[in-house]
């Protein structure tokens, strides 16, 4: 094969592992349609008549299979070493052998990071779609030695505890998650701001940090040794998604040049998406990993374009501006469909603030190297405090001249992608295409007048009921915002505090402490949200771990979707 055909293979390899991956999950879900599409897929290959491609591609469709299975098959003894992950107010998440588990019983004494020998009892209970296997509960533990790991982070929380003794809790905790991640203190309303300007994108290592990291190294140590130097930074960081996609990418631009091959951009893209479906086989099911991906394939195709369009105004304008517009074009849909919400401000925000950004996430980098040399760090920490101040001064002026972000439903976004679909293969020459619009009508008639009962979970603590054109809203939680839901799901009615909700003699909700009992004619459901055990005699749909979920009722059977 040609060079070009190899570099091509390789992005049929990666779309492949997303199929096979999403019908690994799929077969959870739905059997049927998981063997309808592996047949639907093997056809298509079939059709295509080129025999060295179908060997290659059925080859690489069941590697994802295989490795997905040998992750979710593990069985485990009443004694694991287990490394702590992540922490909450329930109990948190670790790792064991390289699996995530939930984690509940003792765990309130432990730190990020910390391994642990554990006497545990275990509960299988898998989700794909963030990569659990199941739940542990430690009855007892002894910590074990600090290793590289547990170094890493408490590393990190020693330049933050260091930086606030200085700066106090606030700019220290900006400082630190802007330049490595490290967002377990940042406040709230920060957070909320940098949402509000569409600039959050900063405060989780992303593949912006990456870039400025390896060209800094790259000046300093030269070409050979920034990628040695470069992954260092990617584990101090947490081997965040779009960290690991970046150096990929960068690392294959850094080869490219001593192999005398030209650097194609998708093709480490590809490359990258490959190691990390391998890596980890749930990454492809994470925000973070589909926002990552599809923000690159937009600036790979449209940037260049974009900055033609745009080469009237001046350089560092039209760079910003191309980059942050073409960077939208897939994640638009995406960014509604999770967050129900988008910045109209996200322009400015970016052009205006992220060049700050990247000045403080050098520093904070430089920060991190430096803060056992005391003259030194004190040094760059004054710097650091006035460009947040500076931040602070510009978000609070963008803040209250940029409108206000938009409350927007999956409408918007499911026909956005029909619509940049029909644009495709309107281009590539199927004139009929533009009848593919037809399926956003066929979708409205679904979505406003809903055939079927919908109940819909966002995490705020808001549910929605649809169901024969009635829509309504219920707060779950005290303290909710019930207009921005109310705006999402366009409902009529609106409910807080309450008990018990009938709907057109059809379902009857009632509220359990903090878990939803629905009475469906014959059969009832408990949709359980909260993380006690319960003793109740229903079909449980268990959704204690979930962000959002929706349950659509059929005549003889519920779908649920996670």
């Amino acid at each position: 094969m040609k060079y070009k055909e190899n570099m091509n293979i390789l992005l049929y390899i990666f779309i492949v592992f997303i199929l096979s991956s999403s019908i690994f999950l799929l077969f959870y879900k739905d059997k049927w349609l998981a063997i309808i599409l592996v047949s639907c897929f093997f056809i298509f290959l079939v059709l295509i008549r080129k025999i060295d491609l179908l060997i290659i591609l059925t080859i690489f469709f069941l590697v994802p299979i295989v490795n997905n299975i040998f992750y979710y098959n593990l069985n485990l003894s009443n004694l694991e070493e287990i490394r702590i992950i992540s922490l909450n107010n329930y109990g948190g998440i670790g790792e064991i052998k390289g699996r995530k588990f939930y984690l509940s019983g003792e765990v309130k004494n432990l730190r990020l990071g910390d391994k642990i020998l554990a006497n545990i009892n275990e509960t299988k209970d898998i989700n794909i779609e963030k990569g659990i296997i199941g739940e542990v509960s430690i009855d007892s533990y002894e910590k074990l030695e600090i290793d590289i790991k547990s170094k890493i982070y408490s590393v990190r929380e020693e330049i933050f505890n260091t930086l606030r003794e200085k700066l106090g809790s606030r700019r220290s905790a900006l400082i630190t998650s802007m330049a490595f991640g490290y967002t377990e203190f940042l406040d709230r309303e920060d957070t909320n701001n940098m949402k509000n300007l569409g600039i959050l994108h900063a405060v989780s290592v992303s593949g912006l940090h990456m870039v400025l990291v390896y060209s800094l190294l790259r000046k300093i140590f030269g070409e050979k040794m920034a990628p040695i130097i470069a992954i260092i930074y990617v584990i101090f960081t947490g081997c965040a998604t779009s960290t690991i996609r970046a150096y990929i990418m960068l690392l294959c631009l850094s080869l490219a040049v001593p192999f005398r091959r030209s650097y194609n951009p998708l093709a480490g893209l590809s490359l990258a998406g490959i190691i990390l479906i391998l890596y980890k086989p749930y990454s492809l099911f994470e925000v973070g990993f589909q926002l990552s991906f599809l923000s690159t394939i937009g600036i790979i195709l449209f940037n260049k374009k974009m900055n033609k369009y745009f080469y009237r105004l001046p350089k560092i304008i039209r760079e910003g501006t191309s980059i942050s517009l073409s960077s939208q074009v897939f994640t638009f849909p995406f960014l509604i469909l999770y967050f129900k919400e988008f910045s109209l401000g996200f322009l400015v925000g970016n052009l205006l603030l992220i060049p700050l950004i990247n000045i403080i996430v050098i520093l904070g980098n430089i920060l991190a190297v430096t803060f056992k040399f005391k003259v030194l760090f004190n040094y760059l920490a004054f710097l650091c405090y006035y460009f947040t101040l500076v931040l602070d001064i510009l978000s609070e002026k963008l803040i209250t001249i940029l409108p206000n972000t938009l409350y927007l439903n999956e409408i918007i976004a499911i026909s956005y992608i029909i619509l940049l679909i029909t644009i495709y293969f309107y281009k590539k020459g199927y004139k009929n295409a533009i009848y593919f619009n037809l399926t956003i009508i066929i979708y409205l008639y679904f979505i406003f007048y809903s055939p079927f009962p919908k109940i819909e979970y966002y995490k705020d603590g808001i549910m929605s009921i649809s169901f024969k054109g009635e829509r309504n809203v219920i707060a779950l939680k005290e303290g909710v915002k019930l207009d921005k839901y109310k705006s999402i799901t366009f409902s009529k009615k609106e409910y807080e505090n309450f008990k018990r909700i009938r709907i057109k003699d059809y379902l009857e909700i009632e509220k359990l402490n903090k878990d939803i009992l629905i009475k469906n004619r014959d059969k009832k459901y408990l949709i359980q949200l909260s993380k006690k055990k319960n003793h109740y005699n229903y079909d449980i749909i268990d959704c204690k771990h979930s962000n959002y979920f929706k349950i659509i009722f059929l005549k003889n059977r519920i779908l649920v979707f996670n």
